[in-house]
């Protein structure tokens, strides 16, 4: 009698098995390889329409000298108040078009093919002039403060990995062997700014293109908001080789006030298009069926954002 009914209660974990790999079949994401639109030209950000940059303001080298001794919280003011003044390159001030294609099975209205677009800025935040500058590290709080000020959104991993396949070029990633905390000093960001820009111009690449492999991006997800102990983390992910695997899966172990040399801040604008139709890209992400076409986690967001209000990490700022 035994046996019956274990075998009776193996046939139902099947089924259950069955059932739910239907489902994750069901409501799987393919796409089409995300590329730019070239045609579509430039979008110029508004905020910075009224915000230009002061000719007073510093370069890349002479900012990472103010910032050389500072403490984490105020390096990210100072940067901040940078990027906000308008103390960044011309090339990102201006949003390029990527676009792509999504299909959803079994996904009841939305089942089908839909196209989206959204305006990416080219490369990550960077503090000073066309002729010197250096991609600055951030952390969570600091970005989502700047990418507010823009009507940004920061990205998800699956929106990285659209930005790394329509990239213009390809560099192999260049880490530094971390020692004590160097790692996390302005003097290695400036020091892998110019690592970077040495190989794309090995490549015949140019500041305001696309090109993958340049830094692993902050990232937006669900696993913060879900995972006990994680909401005052950090997300990040990406940094892809040439071949377009990431060095960097999805990790969510540091602090909200950690950053390194490796870190970018990617800012795509908040307004998308999906089937020619206008919406809010953090709307899309907290919509129980939409996020499924910017994102390829399991469940929508809460709040599609870091919550930068809250009380700092342990509600300090040291």
């Amino acid at each position: 009698m035994q046996i019956i009914n274990t075998f009776g209660y193996m046939k139902k974990l099947v089924a259950l098995a069955v059932t739910a790999l239907m489902f994750i079949q069901g409501t799987a994401v393919a796409q089409k390889k995300a590329s730019i639109d070239y045609k579509a030209g430039f979008f110029e950000v508004p905020y910075f329409q009224n915000h230009s940059r002061d000719e007073k303001a510093p370069d890349g080298h002479a900012y990472i000298q103010m910032v050389q001794d500072t403490g984490f919280w105020e390096m990210e003011d100072m940067t901040i108040a940078q990027i906000l003044t308008g103390n960044m390159p011309s090339a990102l001030k201006k949003f390029r078009k990527i676009d792509y294609t999504v299909v959803l099975s079994d996904y009841g209205q939305w089942s089908g093919k839909h196209k989206v677009e959204m305006w990416v800025l080219p490369d990550y935040l960077s503090i000073g002039n066309d002729a010197d500058y250096v991609r600055m590290p951030m952390g969570p709080l600091g970005a989502q403060r700047v990418a507010d000020s823009l009507y940004c959104s920061l990205p998800t991993t699956f929106l990285v990995d659209r930005i790394a396949e329509a990239a213009e070029g390809r560099i192999e990633i260049f880490p530094f062997r971390p020692v004590e905390d160097r790692n996390m000093k302005p003097l290695c960001f400036e020091d892998s700014n110019n690592a970077i820009n040495a190989l794309m111009r090995s490549k015949g690449l140019k500041f305001g293109q696309f090109v993958s492999g340049l830094k692993k991006d902050v990232v937006l997800t669900t696993r913060l908001e879900n995972e006990a102990g994680f909401d005052r983390h950090v997300a990040i992910y990406g940094w892809h080789h040439p071949d377009g695997h990431p060095q960097q899966p999805l990790f969510i172990r540091h602090g909200n006030f950690y950053s390194d040399y490796s870190h970018g801040i990617r800012m795509i604008y908040r307004t998308i298009k999906i089937d020619g139709r206008e919406y809010d890209l953090r709307k899309v992400l907290e919509d129980p069926l939409m996020f499924r076409l910017v994102s390829n986690e399991s469940v929508p967001f809460k709040r599609a954002s870091y919550d930068w209000q809250k009380p700092w990490y342990f509600n300090s700022r040291k």
